[in-house]
């Protein structure tokens, strides 16, 4: 009788330990996905932070390469965000040739926002080095001269 008991008890402990798991990741996606409705703006030190890779044919072919492995799935490959898997999720990427969107950033915040991520944007810091982020950058910029220039 006393040995049904522990066993109920631990049950009973087991039980309330997955539900408060799984309520409290409820929560936090919950909170994420709010965070995604609002605008994303960069703070204003990364805002300032400027590029330290130079643009030249060498830095734009590695950018190339790099949004292509990385990037392309989601903002497709001329970065107008309608990649593959970025036509199947909930939240779309970003239009890289919108130039009204791409006025309202500078390269500090997009290099920022690779670094941090947000919703289905991952966090990029830990994947690429901060060159190689610098190098996106310049890429990313390219993308939308292109764009403007019809190519």
């Amino acid at each position: 009788m006393i040995q049904r008991s522990k066993e109920n008890t631990l049950l009973l402990a087991g039980a309330l330990a997955v539900s408060l798991v799984l309520g409290s990741s409820i929560f936090v996606a919950r909170v994420g996905a709010a965070d995604d409705d609002k605008p994303w703006v960069a703070p204003e030190a990364a805002r300032a932070v400027k590029n330290p890779v130079p643009v030249n044919a060498q830095t734009l072919a590695a950018g190339e390469d790099l949004f292509h492995e990385n990037c392309s799935p989601c903002h497709g490959d001329k970065g107008k965000g309608d990649g593959e898997t970025g036509k199947i999720i909930k939240k779309k990427p970003a239009n890289f040739t919108d130039p009204k969107l791409m006025a309202l950033e500078t390269d500090g915040s997009l290099f920022w926002k690779m670094g941090e991520g947000r919703g289905p944007m991952p966090s990029w810091k830990d994947e690429l080095s901060d060159k190689e982020r610098w190098t996106l950058v310049n890429y990313i910029r390219k993308l939308g001269k292109d764009a403007a220039e019809g190519k």
